[in-house]
C-alpha cells in the first residue's frame, strides 16, 4: 500500500477519533446530557449518573487508544531507524489495519445514522454519522486502490495498462501513427 495515503488515513482517523474522545474525557456529563432524549431543554434537565460518566470517559480513552494503534500499526509512525529499514518499506500490518478500521468506521456510521433517524434528528448523531462515513469511504478507497503500483511509461508518460474499451485509447494510437505495418483489430 502507498505509504503516503496510508499515513494520511491513519492520522485522519486519529484526528477523527480524538475529536470524539476529547469531549468524552473532558465533559462526559455534557455529552451524555446532549444526547439524551430530553437533553438541552431547560424545563427538563437530564440526570447523568456516575456510571454514565465512567463509561463516557472510558470510551474516550478507548477511542484514543484505537487511533494510536491505527497510526502505529499502519507504519505512519516509524518504530525503527532509517539505518535498519529502507525508505520504501511498508508495514506488514497496513492492509489489516485499514480493513479492520474500515469496519469500525462503518459500524460507527451505521449506528450514528440509525440513532439519528430514530431520535428525531439530533445533530450530534448526524455529525457522528458523517465523520464515520467519510472515514469508512476513505478506508474503502485505500483498501481497493492503494495497493496498485502505477505502470507509467517513462517515454510517453501514459499508463501502460490502458486499453481501447469502452473508450478509444488516444495515447496508444499516438505512438503508432507512423507505423503502417501494425495490424489492428479493425484490419483483422
Amino acid at each position: 500500500m502507498g505509504n503516503d495515503s496510508i499515513s494520511t488515513y491513519a492520522f485522519a482517523s486519529l484526528g477523527w477519533l480524538s475529536l470524539q474522545a476529547v469531549p468524552l474525557i473532558v465533559w462526559p456529563t455534557f455529552i451524555s446530557s446532549m444526547l439524551t432524549e430530553n437533553g438541552g431543554h431547560a424545563h427538563a434537565p437530564a440526570v447523568v449518573n456516575v456510571v454514565e460518566t465512567y463509561f463516557a470517559r472510558y470510551l474516550g480513552f478507548s477511542q484514543l487508544a484505537i487511533g494510536l494503534l491505527i497510526v502505529t500499526l499502519s507504519g505512519a509512525l516509524p518504530l525503527t531507524t532509517k539505518v535498519t529499514s529502507p525508505d520504501d518499506a511498508n508495514s506488514p500490518y497496513a492492509n489489516a489495519v485499514v480493513f479492520i478500521s474500515m469496519f469500525y468506521h462503518v459500524i460507527g456510521a451505521a449506528y450514528g445514522y440509525s440513532r439519528y433517524t430514530s431520535s428525531g434528528g439530533h445533530v450530534g448523531y448526524l455529525l457522528g454519522f458523517t465523520g464515520s462515513a467519510i472515514m469508512s469511504a476513505y478506508a474503502l478507497w485505500l483498501f481497493m486502490f492503494a495497493n496498485e503500483h502505477a505502470k507509467v511509461n517513462a517515454a510517453t508518460g501514459a499508463d501502460k495498462r490502458t486499453s481501447n474499451f469502452p473508450f478509444k485509447n488516444a495515447e496508444a494510437e499516438k505512438r503508432f501513427d507512423g507505423d503502417k505495418k501494425r495490424v489492428t483489430r479493425k484490419a483483422i
